[in-house]
């Protein structure tokens, strides 16, 4: 097979992977492309999560844990309910849900795996202060589950892969050869900085937005969110990456996205009872 005929095969392949693949993400409807079976990524953070709960060390703070339990199952029930009022497609109906509470005082991070594997550092509880920080924090994470994030950087991932590879057997390897002549792999970093930290960066914001809702859903306070990033700010004393090096917006960007979002949230989005 000649290099005219394989390139356009693999365009026509990957295009017809594309469209059969392309979705949309829950409330936003923000297009989504997804190559990546759900299920693969859920048995795997399972699989992951395991090893973290058996490598770290978890805290012995029972109250702290029974709190981020509690607003866990809240969120839990309020996105489940939200979604089966609105004769929605439950996104979380194949989640196992669990939570832990990882004693680390230098980390001011909590994170969820796709399939509803939660962590949260003692760390983080210092910035979060009180239910609504916390309750916002734990939501946002959540809403990159929810969102099936994972599934999509995963699925960009490969998509881009091959899309290069494409091009350098079109190009006669001139990928390579420009990787070779800089000793690094100069394609791929100018990918992420202009591809994937973008990308990336939107998902966040993504995440933000949704977590709002799933926190205000959920009866929580929202308007203390914008507090929590004044509080990381202090934290960690103004130092942050250059915004188009980072996969995440800055923090002045998330105040002030969070403070244009937070009372139409609050009008649309109320409690469930």
């Amino acid at each position: 097979m000649n290099r005219r005929n394989f390139i356009y095969l693999m365009g026509c392949g990957c295009l017809s992977v594309g469209m059969h693949a392309c979705t949309t993400a829950p409330i936003t409807e923000r297009r989504q492309l997804k190559l990546i079976p759900e299920s693969k990524l859920n048995a795997q953070a399972a699989q992951l999560y395991e090893k973290v709960k058996k490598k770290a060390k978890l805290s012995d703070d029972k109250d702290s844990l029974n709190k981020i339990i509690l607003i866990g199952n809240k969120i839990e029930n309020s996105i489940s309910e939200y979604f089966y009022k609105n004769d929605m497609d439950d996104p979380t109906k194949n989640f196992n849900w669990e939570y832990i509470l990882i004693d680390n005082k230098k980390i001011k991070n909590a994170w969820c795996m796709p399939g509803g594997k939660i962590a949260v550092y003692t760390g983080m509880l210092d910035i979060t202060k009180n239910d609504d920080g916390l309750a916002a924090v734990m939501g946002h994470e959540i809403a990159h589950a929810v969102a099936k994030h994972s599934v999509e950087r995963q699925s960009r991932a490969v998509l881009l892969n091959t899309t290069t590879g494409i091009i350098d057997i079109a190009t006669g390897g001139a990928i390579s050869k420009v990787n070779n002549t800089t000793g690094m792999n100069t394609v791929g970093l100018i990918s992420q900085i202009g591809i994937m930290n973008p990308f990336t960066r939107k998902q966040e914001s993504e995440a933000d937005y949704l977590g709002l809702i799933f926190s205000s859903l959920s009866g929580y306070d929202i308007r203390e969110t914008t507090k929590i990033w004044e509080r990381m700010k202090i934290a960690n004393k103004g130092k942050e990456p250059p915004e188009f090096m980072s996969t995440h917006p800055s923090n002045d960007r998330r105040i002030e996205q969070i403070k244009n979002w937070t009372n139409e949230i609050i009008l649309k989005y109320p409690p469930i009872v």
